[in-house]
């Protein structure tokens, strides 16, 4: 057992720890003691910056199931877990330089020893027969893999008043906020699939509701792509997605309120006799927008 815990340890090289994303509020960190070869998992509290432009994409669902509790679906050195083995499958025994004789009425060309790391408390890890063509991947690592190659990206804002330098609103007037120029990438639905020996997965993703911070303290939440604004309604209110600002944003930083919009995306995914929803955020950079008052000329 010493020698192939010392071939594994080199197999993984001199760092052991794997950091994995699992819940919005939440990651786990998973190595394999130097000494004892016991798998160790930590949880630890972080944020969930996952997404481009300060988003927050976590993959909500991107933890596996192990007697009624949550695990990584990835464990030491990229293993993956496996459902049927109930443990993480590593690098093959061929990899890690041994020769091992196949289970009775087996031949290599049926399989291969693999590496099965249990999640704790448990023994370690041993060489798990792994049958060729067995897929031991969860669905739900599939599921995020379908969502990566989507390439999703926050939206473009519209917005009235319109940033710029030489672009001032007024307080009191109507502000309308909009998808601009909406796609598949930035406001759904987009339907992608990822596949891993006999196990697919299809993913459909879209925008349920963008959550707008105006900047001045107000949030607002609207469902849909909203209105884009057109010179014919004037003074009205937006029909769909709408602000009004109280006070002038000179006292704001470079004298401009900062605004942003972050979607909430739903993916409604299914595949491996499984289905499940992941849910996360991508959010724009600030948009600078200005807001002064009207000046009343008197003779």
């Amino acid at each position: 057992m010493l020698r192939r815990i010392l071939a594994l340890l080199a197999m993984l090289g001199a760092s052991f720890v794997v950091a994995i994303a699992v819940a919005p509020s939440a990651s786990a960190v998973c190595e394999v003691d130097k000494v004892t070869g016991e798998v160790v998992c930590d949880d630890e509290d972080g944020g969930g910056n996952g997404g481009d432009n300060g988003s927050d994409n976590t993959g909500g669902s991107s933890t596996c199931n192990y007697n009624g509790r949550e695990i990584p679906c990835t464990g030491p050195g990229g293993s993956v877990w496996s459902s049927l083995h109930e443990c993480w499958i590593g690098p093959s025994a061929e990899e890690l330089g041994e020769d091992l004789i196949p289970p009775a009425g087996q031949t290599k060309e049926d399989g291969a020893w693999h590496v099965c790391y249990f999640p704790p408390p448990g023994s370690s890890w041993e060489y798990t027969w792994v049958r060729s063509g067995e897929v031991g991947i969860d669905p739900v690592v599939l599921a995020q893999r379908a969502i990566a190659s989507m390439d999703l990206d926050p939206i473009k804002i519209g917005i009235v008043p319109e940033s710029g330098p030489n672009r001032v609103g007024l307080v009191g007037l109507p502000v309308w906020m909009w998808v601009d120029s909406p796609t598949d990438d930035t406001f759904g639905p987009i339907t992608a699939s990822a596949s891993e020996g006999s196990v697919s997965v299809s993913a459909t993703a879209s925008v349920s509701s963008i959550v707008w911070d105006m900047g001045d303290g107000t949030i607002v939440n609207c469902t849909g792509k909203g209105t884009p604004y057109a010179d014919h309604y004037g003074k009205q209110d937006s029909p769909t997605c709408g602000h009004r600002y109280a006070k002038m944003s000179t006292d704001q930083p470079d004298g401009a309120y900062e605004v942003t919009a972050t979607s909430h995306w739903v993916v409604e995914w299914t595949g491996g006799g499984q289905s499940g929803t992941i849910e996360f955020d991508l959010t724009t950079d600030p948009l600078p927008i200005r807001i002064g008052e009207a000046q009343v000329l008197t003779q």
